[in-house]
């Protein structure tokens, strides 16, 4: 058992020069924070609405409706951090 926890995101594909290209984003945390890290994305928009920002109704991927710099600092205070290999 252990108390670290993470998010491991791999993304493939052709660059815009039509080379191929991979690119790996983790979210890594500590100190049992790991369940934490799906909460994000709801803490921004959640913050959001709080603020009058008027956000599509209905269920979707949240893709384009906040930052990754939102997300994280989302998460202030807790043990995770982002790393991009």
């Amino acid at each position: 058992m252990s108390d670290k926890g993470g998010m491991f995101v791999t993304m493939e594909g052709a660059a815009r020069n039509g080379q191929s290209r991979t690119i790996k984003w983790n979210v890594i945390a500590g100190h049992n924070h790991g369940p934490f890290i799906p909460c994000g994305a709801s803490i921004v928009l959640a913050n959001k609405i709080a603020d009058g920002v008027k956000l599509p109704a209905g269920a979707m991927p949240c893709m384009g409706l906040l930052s990754v710099a939102e997300y994280i600092d989302a998460l202030q205070g807790l043990d995770v951090k982002e790393v991009i290999e």
